[in-house]
């Protein structure tokens, strides 16, 4: 089952929500599970037994007197089912930082929420060779210390930040060495059936390139209905790992 995360971002109205999800409802989906993470007010609108829901964010507050916040707790009531946190745009844009990011995924795994991590190195970074580095000093800060009993619910997304929103060669050989390395630690430390996917400027054709992966975090691609059914057409025959 390949699993693809469609991170709407800031985009799309209740009109262009609706064109999508009626698109998407003609698409035969087998061995293709797909997550979409649209805004925050557009999630009631796009139920659908097609595909499932995730959230691009949540609080790191439980509940109470936080204005513009979405706990867990209100996630979990819409039947979301994933939500993405600790995005390096969130980093970026809204100084988030570590601390914040594991109170976020700790009140989700208790809401039973899938939490999708994205993971991934500056360009200064991977033109020095710091990659393996980069990935390990994060993964060690924010998962070394999730209960057992949550670990389950963790997916990785290596997404190379230098990657997003361009169009660069694709480096097939340098990207199944980073998964690797990401699945090598994950088992070190009790993650052994954890689905890594890969994300950062992907074209229909590079993903086919990819497709003995796990899954795939998509952003701008997601945006386009008509693309998107031609991506679950491509990946329908290929293998992975991946499980629910």
């Amino acid at each position: 089952m390949k699993l693809l995360i469609c991170n709407w971002k800031e985009n799309k109205t209740l009109k262009d929500a609706m064109k999508i999800k009626r698109t998407l409802e003609t698409c035969v989906f087998h061995d293709v599970r797909m997550i979409i993470c649209p805004p925050y007010p557009l999630i009631p609108v796009l139920h659908s037994t097609k595909y499932e829901l995730g959230a691009q964010d949540v609080s790191e507050y439980k509940n109470g007197s936080y204005t513009g916040e979405v706990s867990a707790e209100c996630l979990k009531s819409l039947d979301v089912k994933y939500v993405i946190i600790g995005h390096f745009e969130r980093e970026m844009y809204f100084l988030e930082n570590e601390d914040k990011q594991l109170k976020k995924i700790m009140n989700a795994l208790e809401q039973n929420l899938k939490v999708i991590l994205p993971i991934g190195e500056s360009l200064m970074e991977y033109q020095l060779g710091k990659t393996k580095t980069v990935l390990e000093q994060k993964l060690n800060t924010i998962l070394k210390n999730i209960p057992t009993n949550y670990r389950k619910n963790i997916v990785i997304a290596y997404e190379p930040i230098w990657r997003v929103g361009k169009n660069l060669p694709l480096n097939k050989k340098e990207i199944f060495s980073t998964i690797i390395d990401i699945k090598k630690w994950m088992y070190d430390n009790q993650y052994p059936n954890n689905p890594v996917l890969y994300g950062g400027g992907l074209s229909i054709e590079d993903m086919q390139k990819l497709q003995e992966l796990d899954g795939f975090l998509l952003g701008n691609l997601s945006l386009d209905e008509e693309k998107m059914c031609k991506v679950i057409e491509k990946l329908q025959s290929s293998t992975n790992v991946y499980k629910s």
